[in-house]
């Protein structure tokens, strides 16, 4: 039985969707995630005062480690954060969390492995071989925009983490059921031989995913350049929400 922990859904999705590629422009080029990684520090005292997770009721032992790992994991980073940190956070000793899971790897691959299963429940209009693909593609916006205000930091440190730790990343892909990402490419592939949209199926995927992902991931840049506050970039967010959802009614079509 998977446990809902979170408030953040489509968000996670994106780096299951994009990630790898990233990782292969960054070894075949000279790409740097130096600017995102310099601002990743000061995101994270962000997401110390504004914790994102949804702590519910629980008793059950392993819901509550994963509860707090998520926790210490958001503020701390896979590489930062040491199993003792975890056991006092979840209000219990060392050994019996080490009962649970043996290492923090292990625990890092549980929360995340439950979140993208969560995911696959969530998007049923991916599966849904009638609707249109724009109107598939809106859908996904509006999810993850939607979701995305609520916890901004978030982009940036799962793109910060799974840039260390692309074997997580790997393992976590090849244990899903479901086929998510392929689901989706075979959808704008459809949509393609059926003449809904005009294009190459994946950069038309890729585009989709950068046009949501990269203001969040660039949070404290795009803030800076802006002149804006943090509420002014919420407002911006959900302003581009409405741009993208017209901006995909044309921008793959004829």
């Amino acid at each position: 039985m998977v446990i809902s922990l979170y408030s953040v859904d489509i968000q996670y999705f994106i780096f299951i969707l994009i990630f790898p590629k990233l990782l292969l422009l960054k070894k075949n080029s000279k790409l740097s995630f130096g600017i995102l990684e310099k601002t990743f520090d000061i995101c994270v005292r962000q997401l110390s005062q504004t914790m994102l997770y949804n702590e519910t009721t629980v008793t059950d032992t392993e819901t509550l480690i994963k509860i707090a790992a998520k926790k210490v994991f958001l503020k701390r980073g896979l590489a930062g954060t040491r199993l003792q940190e975890i056991a006092d956070e979840a209000g219990i000793g060392r050994t019996a969390l080490h009962y649970y899971f043996r290492n923090k790897e292990k625990l890092f691959m549980a929360v995340m492995q439950d979140f993208f299963i969560e995911i696959g429940s969530r998007m049923p209009s991916l599966d849904d071989t009638q609707m249109p693909i724009i109107e598939r593609m809106k859908h996904f916006i509006t999810d993850y925009m939607d979701t995305a205000v609520q916890s901004p930091e978030i982009d940036l440190f799962m793109l910060k983490e799974f840039n260390e730790n692309p074997e997580i990343l790997r393992n976590i892909k090849s244990s899903l059921k479901h086929d998510i990402p392929g689901t989706f490419l075979t959808a704008i592939q459809r949509g393609v031989e059926k003449g809904e949209i005009v294009g190459d199926p994946i950069q038309i995927l890729m585009t989709l995913m950068s046009m949501c992902m990269f203001p969040f991931a660039a949070m404290t840049m795009v803030k800076s350049m802006m002149g804006i506050s943090d509420e002014g970039f919420i407002t911006l967010m959900k302003a581009r929400k409405e741009y993208l959802l017209h901006f995909v009614e044309t921008a793959f079509t004829k």
